[in-house]
């Protein structure tokens, strides 16, 4: 269903952003990857934005502190990437 979800959500893609992601809302996200986020990053504060990638990849963008952060995780709440934008 993911997949299909996915496809689906393109059409709500009209922010501009770049068509290998969809911005998407916390509820979209799957427990899993909010779950390994809340754990790695348990001060994240301010605008949370969830993106959903090609495949199944999530980028959340964060602050800690007043750093901006951006991480990415698989579908299945892996950790893959962090890095302060």
């Amino acid at each position: 269903t993911l997949s299909m979800s996915s496809t689906c959500s393109k059409e709500d893609d009209l922010s501009g952003s770049s068509s290998s992601s969809t911005n998407i809302s916390t509820s979209q996200v799957p427990s899993a990857v909010m779950s390994a986020f809340n754990s790695r990053y348990p001060t994240a504060s301010g605008q949370i934005e969830w993106e959903k990638e090609d495949g199944n990849t999530y980028k959340v963008k964060f602050f800690i502190g007043s750093q901006r952060w951006q991480a990415l995780f698989a579908a299945s709440g892996v950790f893959i990437s962090e890095k302060a934008i």
